[in-house]
């Protein structure tokens, strides 16, 4: 059995209350697709279950693009993906934003102004949305995911503990600042999700971190917008052009690799699409 730190064995004991994970197998798959993440060579043995969820993902877009297998975000595995985008991704983004360095002067959260509530898109077991908690300990803090999915079970329960609330979709919440890690790439029409968002919650900031070009379990070949297909880096660039025209500028920050990218809103008005 691979080793496991206290955080991680914590977080599998959480996941077989809520679903029928077996933790040994859940302790290899992670330490494998860290090693993949990592250009570290692996076993692809070890990392059996969540490649079965990869490949069941993609065949399913190859036989019907508008009807992918959802399914896969129900496996009990799915919390190992969970696990990486959290260890690798959103917890070092929120690092990042702390820093003092984030700024030229400041760390993004000293940047930020009277924020009052927050809005983690997405959120997975709950993992970001409790940091975001500590964070910002005033505020109303939410989080969003798949009603009925153990995630979402388990992102309730720990929102019961840490003082944040989870609720299936963003309609009717108000947040002075979104997050969103590893997100967007999971809509297939990630831009009008987007915009309609930006119309229902009317963020003062966003702190968001896309892929559209990479490979994984719930992301797609192409996307579409209003009908048209576009590719993952044609998205990016019109992801950014729609924060753009509806009132959003680009915040420039020593943040690594500009991730998370950003935006704050800009009070010169927007342009209507």
């Amino acid at each position: 059995m691979a080793k496991m730190n206290d955080v991680l064995n914590n977080y599998l004991q959480l996941c077989a209350k809520f679903s029928s994970i077996d933790i040994n197998i859940a302790c290899r798959e992670i330490s494998a697709a860290i090693k993949h993440h990592d250009g570290i060579k692996f076993n692809t043995e070890d990392m059996e279950k969540m490649l079965y969820l990869q490949s069941t993902w993609y065949k399913s877009l190859d036989v019907d693009s508008k009807n992918p297998d959802y399914s896969v975000y129900s496996d009990p595995y799915y919390f190992c993906e969970t696990w990486l985008c959290w260890i690798k991704y959103s917890k070092r983004y929120l690092k990042e934003i702390q820093s003092s360095r984030s700024m030229s002067d400041k760390s993004i959260v000293d940047y930020m102004n009277n924020v009052s509530s927050v809005l983690d898109l997405g959120c997975g077991a709950g993992y970001t949305t409790g940091e975001l908690k500590k964070i910002f300990p005033k505020a109303k803090v939410y989080g969003t995911n798949m009603e009925g999915s153990s995630q979402f079970k388990i992102a309730k329960y720990l929102g019961k503990k840490h003082g944040f609330k989870i609720f299936s979709n963003h309609s009717g919440i108000k947040a002075d600042l979104i997050f969103a890690s590893e997100y967007f790439e999971h809509i297939q029409a990630p831009v009008e999700h987007l915009m309609e968002i930006l119309k229902d919650c009317d963020p003062e900031y966003l702190l968001v971190a896309n892929t559209f070009n990479s490979r994984a379990i719930g992301h797609f070949n192409e996307y579409s917008h209003f009908g048209n297909k576009f590719s993952g880096k044609e998205t990016s660039r019109l992801f950014n052009t729609t924060l753009n025209n509806m009132g959003y500028k680009k915040v420039i920050t020593q943040c690594w690799n500009n991730r998370p990218a950003f935006w704050q809103k800009s009070h010169a008005g927007r342009l209507s699409i």
